[in-house]
């Protein structure tokens, strides 16, 4: 068995870097006595697998992490915690509330699954992501036309370092949605699904089309999503 969390990551902590954030992930897992488990060897590493990598300044509502567990600790959907907490049993509910109470501020689990382990990694499943993201520096009738020229267009070329080498790069295949949502004081916000196969559209990438002497003000990643049974969801639904 295995626990799936989604869990969020905004404001200052979106400075925070991905092993960083694996490290505060493990010290709340044993604060809360998550029955975890560990890999072989002389040095044992706490089992722990998250999906598509956030890059650092982004803020997301839409991380994830599976943890397997120890398969005997699991029953009726209830988890037998260890360390301080042994002894007691927690539901899916009781162990969110815990999580997210032992993670720092701009961390929340906001949503918790046991679930059956295996089949294919959740990093190796996320077909695309939800972005928004917002724009600075230019006008909302100039983005609304810059988008409606990205969609009507077969070709979107950007720049990229591959090999060392910058070469050019038609992204257009991995625009899925694209939207003017509408206008903070940070600037104009930009609703987006961009691919994450066969590699990862990033919303700077899109942003270097639309705007190439604009900035990005706040960029959040809303989903990932996966495909199963031949149907888009999430890995993780958002709990009531």
């Amino acid at each position: 068995m295995r626990l799936r969390i989604r869990f969020s990551k905004t404001g200052k902590v979106r400075f925070v870097g991905h092993r960083d954030v694996a490290r505060i992930m493990e010290r709340a897992l044993r604060r809360v006595g998550v029955p975890v488990t560990y890999s072989e060897g002389f040095s044992p590493r706490l089992k722990m697998s998250f999906g598509l990598a956030l890059p650092t300044c982004y803020e997301s509502g839409a991380e994830y992490l599976d943890v397997p567990l120890e398969s005997e600790s699991v029953e009726h959907q209830t988890i037998a915690c260890v360390g301080w907490a042994k002894g007691e049993r927690r539901n899916e509910q009781q162990m969110q509330i815990a999580l997210s109470e032992a993670l720092p501020e701009g961390f929340e689990v906001i949503a918790l699954r046991v679930e059956p382990s295996g089949g294919v990694s959740l990093q190796e499943s996320v077909m695309s992501c939800g972005w928004e993201f917002d724009i600075r520096g230019i006008k909302p009738s100039q983005v609304e036309e810059k988008v409606e020229q990205v969609l009507s267009s077969t070709t979107v070329e950007v720049e990229r370092k591959k090999k060392n080498e910058l070469v050019r790069e038609n992204i257009r295949a991995g625009i899925m949605h694209l939207s003017v949502v509408g206008e903070s004081e940070r600037g104009v916000i930009i609703g987006t699904e961009l691919a994450a196969k066969p590699r990862v559209i990033r919303p700077s990438e899109l942003l270097s089309a639309l705007a190439p002497n604009s900035e990005i003000g706040v960029a959040r990643r809303t989903h990932q999503w996966i495909e199963q049974d031949g149907q888009r969801i999430e890995p993780l639904l958002l709990s009531n």
